[in-house]
């Protein structure tokens, strides 16, 4: 049976980290190590690790100072045990279905394993106390670089990874403060060097609450706000430019012409406006949803995005 690491990152999770350590430790999938990275918390979180790695072999937690968690996620990536077959990301505040792990790896082991491979699938988002809302959508445009470049759709919680994939992120570890998100990051690696497998099925209980319910709209008034709210955060601080910008920093030489090409017009296009107009008009680049890919290409063409 492949081994499966679970790289979990904790702060202040107290409300609900029992449930989620539990859910991992009910995977059908046995051959399993649950390390987590604590960061910096200030409730019950580290008695409760404790509590968990001491009667569980299988469970190995690290004390951390407060960094955030992007640094927190790649720190627990950069301590990934190397004689494991598989990675999966886990947030502390969800639940995972007893078939989450050995569903990714019955997938991921149909591909070729020296090929970076990354698994993303479907969620089933609830409420605090788990119980159903919806589903969350199947990508409708396509899983591609074209995609990646300005939006992540890959949510973390789901992720699992290769030994390919941990190594291609090791070769080249970008500067924390110019990456979006951890899982984001994982996504342009994906599109651009490996394989993404999106499993339209999900293995996991996405919980939502006070801290998470962006995007939870329920009528299209209040979707129209969280659209609104999350470009103009986007547009001013231009997270995804900034990312890019990196990316093509650390990889240009392992990329093709058209990756490049993809890459450098997205950011080489904001000296007038009168070229952003232009590309704006003309860009191979897309959201999921098109109503996002025109306001994408609105705040491209004003230089917010």
């Amino acid at each position: 049976m492949k081994k499966v690491q679970v790289l979990m990152s904790t702060y202040n999770g107290e409300k609900y980290v029992v449930q989620q350590i539990q859910s991992l430790l009910d995977q059908d999938h046995r051959n399993l190590q649950i390390l987590i990275r604590d960061d910096g918390s200030r409730d019950d979180t580290l008695s409760i690790l404790e509590q968990f790695s001491r009667k569980n072999k299988n469970i190995i937690f690290i004390k951390g100072a407060n960094e955030g968690v992007i640094s927190s996620f790649f720190e627990l990536v950069l301590n990934a045990s190397e004689d494991a077959d598989y990675y999966a990301f886990c947030d502390q505040d969800d639940f995972w279905k007893p078939s989450k792990v050995s569903r990714a790896v019955k997938l991921l082991d149909k591909e070729d394993s020296d090929v970076p491979l990354l698994y993303l699938s479907r969620l089933d988002i609830v409420d605090e106390q788990l119980s159903f809302l919806k589903h969350s959508q199947i990508p409708p445009q396509g899983i591609s670089l074209k995609n990646a470049i300005i939006q992540n759709i890959a949510t973390g919680c789901t992720i699992v990874f290769n030994k390919a994939m941990l190594t291609l992120f090791k070769s080249h570890i970008p500067q924390v403060e110019k990456v979006s998100m951890h899982d984001a990051w994982f996504y342009l690696l994906g599109t651009a060097f490996g394989k993404v497998i999106y499993d339209e099925q999900s293995h996991i209980l996405y919980r939502q609450h006070s801290s998470n319910t962006l995007g939870m709209a329920d009528n299209k008034l209040k979707s129209a706000v969280v659209r609104y709210k999350a470009f103009k955060k986007q547009g001013h601080l231009k997270p995804f430019t900034l990312q890019t910008e990196e990316f093509y920093r650390l990889f240009k030489p392992q990329l093709n012409g058209q990756q490049r090409k993809l890459i450098e017009d997205f950011l080489n296009n904001r000296n007038s406006f009168f070229r952003r107009l232009m590309y704006a008009g003309s860009t191979p680049l897309y959201r999921q949803n098109k109503r996002d890919t025109l306001i994408f290409k609105l705040l491209y063409s004003i230089n917010k995005y």
